[in-house]
């Protein structure tokens, strides 16, 4: 089997990935990227060409005469590469509406299709234009989209509704994230049978490897007044929040510290309020690490992992090491790995006060933290890590070229 993957860039945990779908799994893979900077890509994700087994092609992308991008010669790659699969993601998809002779080429080639998006901000068909109309979702600026009432508002969000029932229908399956995708989808008149729900994993393998490499060297000291956060640094991640909740919680607990790892347009503005708020010595700013042994003892060192705002995969990643979890609304992804009272605990959205409330009562019974974090390392192990994801993955791909040879 062979999988022919768009996307906007080489993001360096979803390498790891598709390096085990490959040696593993047994599906050979390409990657189609930007030979540029890709447009597609958010601020602050570190990319890394280092250690790829896959093939990847670099591509020039484009703006479409509908406003968003795609790969200028991409017929000319399925003729070269022949791929039985071919899975895009958001905005990529809109080709299939948008250039119908692309889709009929690709259908003349017997290329299976699949999409793959979490689709966390996607309402349903019911819904959708007045969710637009509204401002709905979120950009990474932490910003809804703009509200507008007007005629032309709505002309445009009927158009990205329609579009958007068009290609999800167009497609032989969906890998997705959210449970909830079933019910998302079929609202826009997809079978169940097409929807996979994969949930999402870095290399849990990988992980273990370097947390065995640590355990041999020594585990580092757990100090469980640690609060660590780890992640690009951008608007909607709320850091901001968890740095006043923890310049709160000292004042209760005065062994608070937090520990803040990533890089991102917001650093300096959150170096800043640390600064302002007189918290700079219990608020440590690692910059980015990407070194996972390197990251998996600061992870280690820590008590609980909080993630304040959006996110996703490295919540996967502090319970590997054995972390609980503190979360809200993120992208869906911790929604089967976060289990109240189990390993983790979830606050209101955007409130500071129950995230305080929240991480006081783990400091108060730090008993919890340390069974809270025994059980991430167990869901991990038995219930979502690469094995099961990459799976699922299969199953949609087998799923999807028996659909396309029906055709």
């Amino acid at each position: 089997m062979k999988l022919m993957s768009l996307a906007g860039g080489l993001p360096h945990y979803y390498n790891l990935v598709l390096n085990k779908l490959q040696h593993e799994f047994g599906v050979e893979v390409v990657v189609v990227v930007p030979s540029g900077n890709g447009a597609t890509l958010g601020a602050g994700v570190f990319e890394s060409k280092s250690g790829i087994e896959f093939k990847v092609i670099y591509a020039e992308e484009y703006t479409t005469y509908y406003g968003k991008k795609f790969f200028k010669s991409l017929k000319d790659l399925i003729l070269q590469e022949k791929p039985d699969v071919l899975m895009v993601n958001w905005p990529y998809q809109l080709a299939y509406v948008f250039y119908p002779t692309w889709y009929r080429f690709l259908r003349q080639q017997h290329v299976a299709l699949i999409s793959k998006e979490i689709p966390f901000q996607v309402p349903s068909y019911p819904e959708a234009i007045d969710y637009y109309l509204r401002g709905g979702g979120i950009t990474e600026n932490n910003q809804q989209h703009q509200k507008s009432p007007s005629p032309l508002a709505y002309l445009k969000y009927w158009m990205v509704r329609e579009s958007r029932k068009r290609f999800v229908n167009l497609v032989d399956a969906h890998i997705n994230y959210l449970d909830e995708a079933k019910q998302i989808h079929a609202s826009y008149g997809v079978p169940t049978e097409k929807v996979f729900v994969t949930a999402n994993s870095p290399d849990t393998d990988y992980i273990a490897q370097q947390y065995a490499a640590i355990e041999k060297e020594g585990l580092p000291e757990m100090h469980p007044y640690r609060l660590l956060h780890v992640g690009r640094l951008v608007k909607w991640k709320q850091v901001d929040l968890l740095i006043h909740a923890t310049v709160q919680l000292k004042a209760q607990f005065p062994q608070t510290e937090l520990h803040i790892v990533g890089d991102g347009p917001e650093l300096v503005s959150l170096k800043q309020l640390a600064e302002s708020l007189d918290a700079n010595e219990y608020i440590h700013f690692w910059g980015g690490i990407y070194d996972m042994q390197e990251l998996g003892k600061i992870t280690l060192a820590s008590g609980i992992y909080v993630l304040a705002g959006m996110g996703g995969l490295s919540i996967n990643e502090a319970m590997c090491f054995g972390k609980p979890v503190v979360c809200s609304v993120a992208d869906g992804t911790e929604k089967r790995l976060v289990k109240e009272g189990i390993n983790g605990r979830y606050f209101e959205s955007g409130s500071l006060k129950s995230l305080v409330e929240v991480i006081a009562d783990l400091f108060q019974n730090p008993e919890k933290i340390t069974a809270m974090g025994l059980a991430s390392k167990k869901i991990i192990e038995q219930e979502i890590n690469i094995h099961t994801v990459l799976t699922n993955y299969m199953e949609a791909f087998k799923f999807a070229i028996n659909h396309q040879n029906k055709r």
